[in-house]
């Protein structure tokens, strides 16, 4: 992927981050209890290939989750924030996208994720910081101070995860509409809102639909 971001043009033109989502993790800790990289998967761990990113001129951003796993059951965060923040940043990680669904004491996240970002900014490493929990507390009808979520996130979802279809961008595009008035003033430099990834280059969109999107998306600054 990140040769084909440099060799077809698109690091040109400002793309910079080669993410890898849940699953690129070993289904157990090493011996002091750090996180470790899917043998198979990654079988030369997770800093060699942040390091061939980087030497492309390129960024790369890893998962992690706020409770005891993942979604998809790789081990999660709880008892090892601080732990985990030291070992991306040893591992060279450029941004984090911590998501929250193993973990079920709702209330606490706001100060815990508050609590990862102070981690983070301890590594003196610069790292984006992409949250998952205002999602969980929508989904739980709960009040959100995005004042309060944007002083330690960068980015931050705050609807249920998009799929390949037309209907869903246009629930999430109703959602934000809806919404706009607590959106709005805290989205700016170091601070967006994310309605979720672009699905451009997949099936269930015409490409008017695809191009449409990806000008909501753009007005949206996410």
């Amino acid at each position: 992927m990140a040769d084909h971001i440099v060799s077809d043009g698109y690091k040109d033109v400002g793309y910079q981050f080669i993410n890898i989502d849940d699953c690129w993790a070993s289904k157990d800790r090493d011996s002091q209890g750090n996180l470790q990289a899917d043998p198979i998967r990654f079988p030369s761990g997770i800093k060699a290939l942040a390091d061939y990113i980087h030497n492309k001129g390129l960024k790369m951003g890893i998962y992690a989750d706020f409770g005891t796993h993942t979604c998809a059951g790789y081990p999660g965060s709880q008892d090892h924030l601080q732990q985990d923040v030291m070992t991306f940043a040893e591992w060279g990680v450029d941004m984090l996208k911590m998501d929250g669904c193993a973990y079920s004491d709702l209330h606490s996240m706001p100060q815990g994720y508050m609590n990862v970002s102070n981690y983070l900014n301890g590594t003196g490493r610069h790292i984006v910081f992409s949250c998952s929990w205002p999602a969980y507390w929508n989904e739980a009808g709960m009040k959100i101070d995005y004042t309060y979520v944007a002083k330690s996130c960068n980015l931050w979802r705050n609807y249920g995860d998009i799929s390949d279809s037309w209907d869903s961008v246009k629930g999430i595009v109703q959602f934000y509409t809806s919404h706009q008035d607590e959106f709005q003033p805290v989205a700016g430099p170091g601070n967006w809102n994310d309605p979720d990834m672009l699905i451009i280059g997949g099936y269930g969109l015409s490409v008017d639909e695809q191009k449409a999107q990806f000008a909501i998306w753009s007005v949206l600054a996410a």
